[in-house]
C-alpha cells in the first residue's frame, strides 16, 4: 500500500505541474484524488466523456501550448494511476464488474487521445526523425514504461509467463479487438517462455495455422501496431503456465501437429484453442482450477450478434485480448504503438465500429460470394486446401478446420473494409491537412455513414457486399 501511495503521489505532482487543457487536467485530477470501489463507474465514466469529447481545436490549442511530449507523459500517468488503484481493489476483493468495465472504457479513451496526440508528432517529425517498428529495440524511446520498472528492457527483462498484449494489421484484427461488449484497441495476446539456456520463445495461436511456438524474435518480426507487457502477480505460478503451454503445444506440433484454432471461442473445451485461451488454460491447469483467467469475461452476444455467429463464434461470453487489462492480478509494465500506423488503426477500428452499428441498428449483413476475394477464397482456396498434392501451399493461410462459409465471409470483410478505408483515408487527409490531426470518431463515422446512405439509395458496391437484410 505504501508503495502505491508513493507511485501515486509521483505521478500526480507530475500532474499538478503540467497543464493538458487546464480546465480538463483540474477535473481529471480531481477524478482522481478520491477514486474508490464506491464512485468508481460514476468517476471512470466520467473521464471518458471527458477525454472523448475532446475536438480536433481543443487538441490543436493544448498542442501549440505544452507540446507533444508533456502531454504524452501526462496521458501515460493517468492511466498508470487508475491501473494501479484497480489492482489495489483487486487486492481487496473491492472490485466490482461495473467498476472494471467503466475503467475499460476509460483506458480505451486515454489511448485514443494518445493517438491522435502521437500522430501529430509523427506528421511534423517523420522527416527528421525515426520511429521504430516494433517495441523490442533497446533504444526505443516511444516505449512507455511503470513508474517502477524505468530500466525495464523489452526483451532482456521478459521472465516466463509475462503476456504481451497485441494489435495486429489486418480487417480482422479490427474485428477482434471490438468482439465483445465493448470496443477496445487489442486484437492478440501471446505468453513468453523462457527455456533453461535463457532463449524466449512466444506460445500462440493464430487463425491461420493454430497454436504454436516460436522464437520472441519471430513474433517481433510480425510488426504489430501495438504492445503491450503484463505480469502476473505470482511469477513462479507464472512460469509454471508458460512451462506447461509451451511442452504442451509444442509436443502437438511435433507429432500429431498444431492444435486447431478454435473459431468457436469456447473457454470451457480446450482441445482446441484461440489465442487468450493459451494463457487461461496453462493457468487452469497449472493451479487445479484455482486460478481463473481473466477476472471479467466479455459477453459476445451483447452487441451484432449476427456478425459475431458470421465470424464462427458461438461461446456466449469469453475472453477477449482486452480483458486481461482490467485483471488486477497482472501488472503493466510497458506499452508502445506504431507511429507509422496509428491513424490506419483509428481508419479500422472506425470502420467495424460502423460496421458492428449498422448489424445491430440496421440488420446489415455480409453476403457471401459478394467479392472477387469471397470468391477466391471460398471457391478456390478452400477445396484446394483439400487436394493432397496441393494442401502444402495452403497449409499457413488456412487451417482444415475453417469452414467454407466462414472463409467467405472473412473475405467479404476485407473486401468492405478495404472499400471503406478508400473514402475514409481521403477524408482524413484532407482534416489532417486542415488541422494536423485525423479526423475525430464522431467525424469518421459521419463520413462512413453518409457513404453507406449514398451506396444503398444507389445499391452501388457496398449494397453487393454488406447490406440491410430482412428477417421474417
Amino acid at each position: 500500500m505504501k508503495r502505491l501511495f508513493f507511485i501515486q503521489s509521483i505521478i500526480l505532482l507530475t500532474l499538478s505541474t503540467s497543464s493538458f487543457a487546464s480546465s480538463l487536467r483540474q477535473d481529471l485530477r480531481e477524478l482522481l484524488d478520491s477514486l474508490d470501489g464506491t464512485n468508481c463507474s460514476q468517476k471512470m465514466s466520467r473521464t471518458s466523456d471527458l477525454l472523448d469529447n475532446l475536438s480536433a481545436e481543443d487538441y490543436k490549442k493544448e498542442l501549440s501550448s505544452n507540446g507533444h511530449e508533456l502531454l504524452l507523459e501526462e496521458l501515460w500517468n493517468y492511466k498508470i494511476i487508475i491501473h494501479e488503484k484497480m489492482r489495489e481493489l483487486g487486492k481487496s476483493q473491492n472490485l466490482l464488474r461495473d467498476c472494471a468495465d467503466s475503467m475499460r472504457h476509460a483506458f480505451r479513451s486515454i489511448r485514443t487521445s494518445e493517438d491522435f496526440i502521437q500522430e501529430s508528432f509523427y506528421r511534423q517529425n517523420a522527416e527528421s526523425q525515426e520511429f521504430p517498428d516494433d517495441a523490442f529495440g533497446e533504444d526505443n524511446s516511444e516505449v512507455k514504461k511503470h513508474p517502477d520498472m524505468q530500466n525495464f528492457r523489452m526483451v532482456k527483462d521478459l521472465k516466463s509467463g509475462d503476456v504481451i498484449l497485441s494489435r495486429g494489421n489486418a480487417f480482422t484484427s479490427a474485428a477482434i479487438a471490438s468482439l465483445g461488449e465493448f470496443d477496445t484497441q487489442f486484437s492478440h495476446m501471446s505468453i513468453v517462455y523462457r527455456d533453461e539456456n535463457a532463449k524466449l520463445w512466444t506460445v500462440e495461436a493464430h487463425i491461420e495455422v493454430g497454436s504454436f511456438v516460436r522464437p520472441l524474435e519471430d513474433h517481433i518480426a510480425d510488426k504489430n501496431a501495438r504492445t503491450m507487457i503484463f505480469r502476473y502477480e505470482d511469477e513462479e505460478t507464472a512460469h509454471r503456465a508458460a512451462e506447461f503451454i509451451f511442452k504442451k503445444v509444442k509436443k502437438a506440433s511435433d507429432t500429431t501437429g498444431n492444435i486447431l484454432y478454435d473459431f468457436g471461442f469456447n473457454q470451457e473445451d480446450s482441445q482446441e484453442l484461440f489465442c487468450s485461451e493459451v494463457i487461461s488454460h496453462a493457468y487452469d491447469v497449472v493451479t487445479g482450477g484455482s486460478i481463473k483467467i481473466p477476472l471479467f469475461r466479455s459477453e459476445l452476444m451483447n452487441r451484432k450478434p449476427e456478425f459475431v455467429k458470421m465470424l464462427g463464434i458461438t461461446a456466449t461470453e469469453s475472453f477477449v485480448p482486452a480483458d486481461i487489462e482490467v485483471d488486477p492480478r497482472f501488472k503493466l509494465l510497458a506499452e508502445w504503438r506504431d507511429s507509422k500506423k496509428v491513424n490506419e488503426l483509428l481508419q479500422k477500428d472506425a470502420i467495424l465500429h460502423a460496421m458492428y452499428y449498422w448489424n445491430d441498428v440496421f440488420n446489415y449483413q455480409m453476403i457471401q460470394a459478394s467479392s472477387s476475394k469471397s470468391i477466391l477464397y471460398r471457391n478456390f482456396a478452400w477445396p484446394l486446401r483439400r487436394v493432397p498434392f496441393l494442401k502444402k501451399y495452403f497449409i499457413e493461410k488456412m487451417p482444415l478446420n475453417m469452414s467454407r462459409k466462414l472463409i467467405g465471409y472473412f473475405g467479404v470483410l476485407e473486401s468492405v473494409g478495404e472499400y471503406l478505408q478508400q473514402d475514409l483515408k481521403a477524408a482524413d487527409a484532407q482534416a489532417i491537412e486542415k488541422n494536423s490531426l485525423p479526423l475525430m470518431k464522431v467525424e469518421k463515422y459521419k463520413v462512413l455513414n453518409e457513404l453507406r446512405i449514398l451506396d444503398l439509395q444507389d445499391k452501388g458496391k457496398l449494397h453487393k457486399m454488406y447490406r440491410p437484410v430482412l428477417t421474417k
